[in-house]
């Protein structure tokens, strides 16, 4: 009766959410022709290789011609010069993106994925604002982000622009940490959700099923509590039966983790259960300010070295 109850509280909400695809069928990726931003780029492969998805590498850089100050002389010259400075520039960079387009190669061949489907955008501007205004058009399934690019910060554990995006960004983000060893796809085979049972969950679980249904991942679900509820216990049950339910062949797994030892018990879950995807919903503010603070983030994604996958409710 208990199982029962807790199945159709997830099944009444769940019925209530819509999604235009069940796969993932456009990536973006936010290169700054970093390590970090190739690592980004493999992991976009990879996962376009199981979906057949397009990738599109969007780079923002900066334009001198925006700070040229008026000149002496007649503003026909001034013209020309802001022209040809623009256009060297824009030469300059599409010879960039094209080089690592080109670098691609192997990894695209590797699992006989077509490289014409990987495009790019160039803007001038800010990295942020591109990426949160080209989203805007592009309108993604996932974006996946290096933690870290040319210009770091001492005391910017994910990265500027990663953090900003992270926070900002209504469209799920894939972080992935700057000592990441990339093992290859096919080595990626669990993946970690943090749970709060609130709608903000349920929309999540279906946008995670595009991402876990083509790669074949078993998925672990978690709820952090200072003290395990009955109804707790029974909502959890309830998830699972949920996902039995929907997803027969979708492998779930379901525990709890306390409150007040948040790193130890998380890092000791992930560790046991060989979990190589940490995946959350940034409505639980407490929980995401606390992982983002640069003791918890060492330990979940420099100890671990752990992608992040992120929801936004």
């Amino acid at each position: 009766m208990y199982l029962e109850t807790g199945s159709l509280y997830f099944l009444n909400i769940i019925k209530t959410t819509t999604m235009s695809s069940e796969i993932i069928e456009k990536i973006l990726v936010p290169v700054d022709y970093s390590e970090y931003s190739m690592l980004a780029l493999r992991y976009a492969i990879k996962i376009a290789c199981t979906t057949d998805a397009k990738i599109e590498l969007l780079h923002a850089y900066y334009s001198p011609a925006f700070d040229l100050i008026s000149l002496t002389g007649n503003n026909q010259t001034q013209i020309q010069l802001r022209s040809d400075v623009i256009k060297n520039l824009e030469t300059s960079e599409k010879e960039s993106v094209q080089k690592l387009i080109n670098e691609l190669k192997p990894y695209c061949k590797s699992c006989k994925y077509d490289i014409n489907k990987i495009s790019y955008s160039l803007i001038p501007g800010m990295a942020e604002e591109a990426i949160l205004n080209h989203c805007q058009e592009f309108v993604p399934d996932l974006v996946i982000m290096g933690t870290r690019g040319k210009d770091k910060r001492a005391n910017s554990i994910l990265g500027s622009v990663t953090e900003v995006i992270i926070n900002k960004l209504k469209f799920p983000v894939l972080a992935i940490p700057e000592h990441y060893e990339f093992i290859g796809g096919e080595n990626v085979n669990n993946i970690l959700y943090v749970t709060s049972f609130d709608e903000s969950d349920f929309i999540s679980i279906r946008k995670l099923m595009k991402f876990t249904k083509p790669m074949k991942l078993k998925v672990f679900l978690i709820h952090i509590a200072d003290k395990r509820e009955n109804w707790d216990v029974i909502k959890m049950e309830g998830l699972r039966e949920y996902f039995k339910k929907a997803y027969g062949e979708l492998k779930v797994e379901i525990g709890f983790v306390s409150n007040k030892d948040l790193l130890k018990d998380i890092e000791d879950y992930v560790l046991q259960n060989n979990i190589h995807i940490v995946s959350i919903t940034t409505r639980k503010r407490n929980l995401i300010n606390r992982l983002f603070k640069p003791d918890i983030t060492k330990k979940l994604f420099y100890h671990t070295n752990l992608p992040l996958l992120v929801f936004h409710s």
